[in-house]
């Protein structure tokens, strides 16, 4: 796979990811989530997002959802996948009261990239699994300590996840063709741990 078609891959995985997160959350595909380019898009998302916490967010907190971008640090994920990136950063478009996204973007690249997604509501991981296989394909049962119902799809690019009243979503995107499924496991641990 050439690093260009796996660059779209993974935008287009990560434009999923946001939709299966949310954008599509009981409705119907908006177009302008399915783009990597628009509203929903993650790399036009992460770079117009800006470093401070928009007031979404900041609600968000004070009704108990974790803010994703507290949830890893780069250190984190470095020792997680072995790759460097640079620091969280929200995405605004994706905010709301019940439901908020961080992305953390390689150091030295377009890929590989974090995702956390975070959405407030006890038992969401059968309907998003749903919606995930419905976008993505088949998924797997998964391991994942602190949590329940995970799955993953996309050869673990992507996991969802119950944790307690709290949908967690973690995707790691990059131009591997191999599975991550190890890989996004150890991340979501490790942003679980935060929880």
């Amino acid at each position: 796979m050439s690093a260009r078609t796996g660059a779209g891959l993974a935008a287009t995985m990560l434009a999923v990811a946001l939709g299966v997160g949310g954008c599509w959350t009981d409705r119907e595909p908006e177009p302008e989530c399915i783009t990597p380019s628009s509203t929903c898009g993650p790399l036009d998302a992460a770079a117009s997002a800006s470093a401070t916490k928009p007031a979404t967010v900041d609600a968000a907190a004070a009704t108990g959802l974790p803010v994703p971008c507290d949830l890893l640090s780069a250190t984190d994920i470095e020792a997680a996948s072995g790759v460097g990136f640079g620091d969280g950063v929200l995405v605004e478009d994706d905010a709301a009261e019940d439901r908020a996204s961080c992305v953390w973007n390689a150091a030295d690249g377009p890929l590989p990239i974090v995702q956390v997604v975070v959405v407030a509501g006890a038992d969401q991981a059968g309907s998003q699994r749903a919606s995930a296989e419905e976008w993505m394909g088949p998924s797997s049962d998964v391991d994942v300590a602190g949590a329940t119902d995970a799955y993953e799809v996309g050869d673990g690019t992507i996991l969802g996840m119950q944790v307690g009243d709290v949908f967690v979503e973690v995707s790691f995107m990059s131009a591997d063709s191999d599975d991550v499924t190890d890989t996004t496991v150890a991340i979501a641990e490790l942003a679980i741990a935060r929880m």
